[in-house]
């Protein structure tokens, strides 16, 4: 924690922003309550971000529990929800997931853990049977300028 006696420098920018809000409060309702400075809690603070594993198939527009990765301490599951494409990885899978709200939805899984992955060119992707599959790769010529 900085020293409460330490001098504080501001940017112009941040200068200005900081007098026109000044400015704004004065103008306004004086018998409103003054602002509150406490702690913010942690589930109004938590991570709206994550990396996680799971493992089996997860089917579009259904919910799985995923293992969040780098967090031991428990409960380290949530369930998300997956909106875009069903994934069967054939093992575990790492993907990405937010937060809206008070749920969980898929952002992102890793493509390079779908099998029979190969990352020798530009990755061939479809949905075959409602799960995105890799089906091989294709080498694309770079544009000219």
């Amino acid at each position: 924690m900085a020293n409460p006696s330490e001098r504080v420098a501001f940017t112009r920018q941040a200068a200005v922003r900081i007098s026109d809000a000044v400015r704004r409060v004065e103008a306004g309702d004086q018998s409103a309550s003054g602002l509150s400075f406490g702690r913010v809690s942690p589930a109004v603070a938590g991570k709206t971000f994550r990396i996680a594993t799971f493992t089996g198939s997860w089917a579009i527009n259904s919910a799985k529990t995923v293992t969040f990765k780098y967090q031991t301490q428990t409960p380290n599951t949530v369930s998300a929800t997956n909106l875009f494409c069903g994934l069967n990885p054939g093992g575990e899978c790492d993907v990405s997931i937010a937060k809206e709200g008070t749920s969980w939805f898929l952002l992102q899984p890793n493509i390079t853990q779908l099998p029979n992955y190969d990352d020798s060119g530009t990755a061939v992707l479809v949905v075959q049977e409602g799960f995105l599959q890799f089906v091989g790769t294709t080498a694309c010529e770079q544009p000219q300028a």
